[in-house]
């Protein structure tokens, strides 16, 4: 049964994340394969165990493919972040994660670490990774320990901590705040696990990739109103986010909305 944005508001302040079924159409999930495939046929392997050896990653998908808009601005999703961030919250980070063969387990961490304020508080981070290959234990499904988003700073994972390893199908995504502590799984098996992770920020923090400068104008010109706000092309009141005292959508030739 698909999870309305209530419960999934009240799993996540419960649990520390929550599963939207089937939220991306079998259309939409090929579209992203095919978006990516010349990326991953050029691309190399991860710099360092934490990326994965046998890891290949895309960065900034934005400037990649239309095929992740929709999930990008996913209605849904969005109004998760609303409540979580508060207005005017950007997209901070959009990559794809493919896990090969042989992969190992990622050691567990939490996805906002960069913001060095004290825990336990709210999330200055909303994270979501979106299932392309269906997600099991064997192929490196992500794991998990429920509860750990109202950890403080004072507890690290131990071996005693509950695990969860999270299995989905291809189309579910895992929404989760950047306070969850978290890893991607070992793949065990011969095939590849392919997971689109997207992740938003409240709007006075740092994104981890900077796309206004690295979209290109002509691409921002191309997406919708909304996702050019979620990209950084907007003011965050009373001016945050100008450009000599302008809105930044001026320095690229688009007229905001009034």
């Amino acid at each position: 049964m698909a999870t309305t944005k209530t419960s999934a508001i009240e799993e996540i302040k419960e649990r520390g994340y929550t599963v939207l079924e089937g939220a991306a159409t079998p259309a939409q999930v090929q579209a992203v394969r095919d978006g990516l495939a010349p990326y991953f046929d050029q691309g190399p392997h991860g710099r360092n165990d934490f990326e994965g050896f046998k890891t290949q990653r895309v960065y900034n998908l934005p400037a990649k493919t239309r095929a992740f808009d929709p999930m990008i601005e996913h209605p849904e999703v969005l109004e998760i972040a609303q409540h979580l961030l508060g207005d005017g919250f950007l997209l901070t980070a959009g990559l794809a994660i493919k896990l090969g063969p042989g992969e190992t387990a990622q050691s567990l961490h939490y996805d906002e670490v960069f913001y060095r304020l004290p825990r336990p508080r709210t999330p200055l981070a909303l994270s979501t990774l979106w299932a392309i290959d269906d997600f099991t234990a064997d192929n490196g499904g992500t794991v998990l320990i429920p509860g750990s988003h109202r950890w403080g700073d004072d507890r690290q994972p131990t071996e005693n901590d509950e695990l969860v390893t999270l299995e989905m199908k291809a189309g579910d995504v895992f929404v989760y705040p950047g306070l969850l502590w978290h890893a991607g799984g070992a793949n065990v098996t011969d095939g590849f696990r392919l997971g689109i992770s997207i992740q938003y920020c409240v709007a006075w923090g740092r994104q981890q990739e900077s796309y206004v400068l690295g979209v290109p104008p002509e691409i921002v010109k191309q997406v919708s109103p909304r996702i050019r706000e979620l990209l950084g092309f907007q003011i965050h009141p009373p001016f945050m986010g100008m450009i000599d005292g302008r809105h930044p959508l001026k320095a690229i030739g688009i007229e905001p909305a009034p």
